[in-house]
């Protein structure tokens, strides 16, 4: 049997229809595709990865300061301030340890009026923005750890923290 001629009108309505095909085939893998990096994307939203051990260490000893309240470097404004220092063990050894946080102990005075001295020298402006407290964390850490020999203090942590 011989190929049948089209006329032009019949290709003309092959091709079209060829193009149609063509174009849903496409959109169907594209819209596959998209619900499968939509689903990927929701997946991980959802089941967010947890951040390695390393990245997440157990905090070091900790050693507190009972609450105190301190004259801030203005008239009749107060803070009042309850604080633990972490003690940084991860680059002592094991004989290290014990008398670093022995140094700790036998300094804590000393501590204590590094502190009254810095937060008497704030003012209610300086402190009582979270900023401010956190930019008051770091400077007590720095101080803390220029008169300990052994070691650092890896964090200053307020339990507890108010201002008038």
């Amino acid at each position: 049997m011989p190929p049948v001629a089209l006329t032009p009108e019949e290709r003309k309505q092959k091709r079209l229809l060829l193009a149609l095909m063509v174009t849903n085939v496409v959109t169907i893998v594209m819209l596959l595709a998209g619900f499968t990096a939509g689903g990927i994307i929701m997946m991980t939203k959802v089941n967010p990865e947890r951040k390695p051990k390393e990245e997440n260490p157990m905090p070091g000893p900790m050693f507190p300061i009972e609450d105190m309240t301190y004259n801030l470097g203005e008239p009749n404004r107060y803070a009042k301030a309850a604080i633990q220092i972490e003690l940084d063990m991860s680059d002592l050894d094991d004989k290290e340890r014990p008398a670093f946080q022995e140094e700790v102990r036998a300094r804590m005075p000393e501590v204590r009026d590094l502190i009254i001295s810095e937060i008497s020298g704030k003012t209610y402006r300086d402190v009582s923005t979270p900023e401010g407290k956190e930019q008051l964390k770091e400077e007590l850490r720095l101080k803390i750890n220029t008169v300990l020999s052994r070691g650092e203090i890896k964090e200053v942590i307020f339990t507890g923290f108010a201002v008038q």
